[in-house]
């Protein structure tokens, strides 16, 4: 693509013309939108050409006492580095309410991650708040507790932070495998309280857990 710097008015705006100082032409440039790449470098290298023909000095008359006419090229090296990333959909988990830890049901539900093309990466969720012998617990503002878990997929093996306790993109429950870029991967789980506990005293519980991606 070539651009004629002195028919669009360039030249005086810059003041590329008159002078040995050397004048800074700005390029600028942007990715395309919608594109879909994997993590990693990308380079390229672009030649720029350009060429000139003005009068070197102006006589009586406005007439052309000589020209200045050339031609010039350089390499411009343009890299972009695109890094893993991903975004995260995760809906709060609502018990409602029971009068004993029986009366809980199962809360069943879904979290959705979309990442970079081509990542394999794990998903892990931490303890909460207020772990106590490997279960998380929800709690009051009077510091009572009400112990409850997160469990892969419709299972009974817990969702956590560490090693095998993650889940790893390939065993996503809706479009396993490396993250595509679009769309998402859906992860299940189920979230239960622990009927094996007493039933603590009526009042607001809750918690909060992490959720992290890791590649």
């Amino acid at each position: 693509m070539a651009y004629d710097f002195a028919r669009n008015g360039i030249i005086d705006l810059l003041g590329l013309l008159g002078g040995t100082t050397p004048k800074a032409v700005p390029i600028y440039m942007r990715t395309q939108i919608g594109s879909n790449v994997a993590a990693g470098l990308y380079q390229e290298n672009l030649t720029v050409a350009w060429s000139w023909d003005y009068c070197s000095g102006i006589g009586a008359l406005g007439i052309c006492l000589g020209r200045d006419v050339g031609s010039g090229t350089k390499t411009l090296n343009v890299s972009l580095t695109v890094t893993n990333d991903c975004q995260i959909t995760t809906p709060d988990i609502s018990f409602s309410s029971a009068p004993v830890v029986a009366g809980f049901g199962t809360v069943s539900q879904s979290l959705n991650v979309s990442c970079t093309k081509g990542s394999n990466y794990t998903v892990g969720l931490d303890d909460g708040q207020n772990v106590s012998g490997g279960r998380r617990r929800m709690k009051s503002s009077a510091n009572n507790y009400l112990a409850y878990d997160i469990f892969k997929s419709a299972g009974t093996v817990r969702w956590g932070s560490s090693g095998a306790a993650r889940r790893a993109s390939t065993d996503a429950d809706v479009n396993p495998g490396a993250g595509t870029g679009i769309g998402s991967q859906v992860f299940n789980y189920n979230a239960k309280v622990y009927t094996d506990q007493a039933t603590p005293p009526a009042a607001t519980y809750s918690d909060s857990v992490i959720l992290d991606v890791q590649f």
